[in-house]
């Protein structure tokens, strides 16, 4: 699920649905990994935040299983930045409270935008992020698995007393 809005995706920097995949990877990659790319990155000088980062709130809503109505979870911290560079604005929207891990994803946003840059970056960045984030999701599954419970009933044999 996507955490930017479509209203704040503007429309000529929508391609092929790549974009939503790479905000995704760009809002869960390793900080470290995002550091080490920004640090290697000819044009981290060329950068101008436009908003923020700053740390808001972010209404989380559900729908009932049976009924499908709608109904309001909770709320939860998030982070977003906007930043500019030669003109390619780049968004992220990250949870928590990591005005860092924000400002580095709405870099590589406005770089993925050009179709160059796009292509060192989604081998150098893109593709080390999802293995780290699958890696990261597995290990999650594993611990998870060791501690599930089995429950089994057993059967009566016979007819009731």
């Amino acid at each position: 699920m996507s955490m930017t809005p479509r209203s704040a995706v503007p429309e000529h920097c929508s391609t092929e649905g790549g974009r939503r995949e790479w905000m995704g990877v760009l809002a869960r990659a390793p900080i470290d990994l995002l550091r080490s790319a920004f640090d290697g990155s000819r044009q981290r000088h060329l950068a101008r935040r436009l908003v923020g980062p700053e740390v808001g709130l972010l209404q989380l809503r559900a729908k009932a299983p049976v009924t499908g109505t709608p109904f309001h979870l909770g709320e939860a911290t998030m982070t977003r930045c906007v930043v500019e560079i030669d003109g390619r604005r780049g968004y992220a929207v990250v949870l928590g409270r990591d005005p860092e891990r924000a400002e580095l994803a709405a870099f590589f946003d406005a770089l993925l935008q050009d179709p160059q840059s796009r292509a060192l970056l989604a081998s150098e960045l893109l593709q080390p992020a999802e293995d780290a984030i699958m890696a990261r999701r597995c290990r999650k599954a594993e611990e998870a698995q060791k501690t599930t419970a089995h429950f089994f009933t057993a059967a009566r044999q016979g007819s009731a007393p």
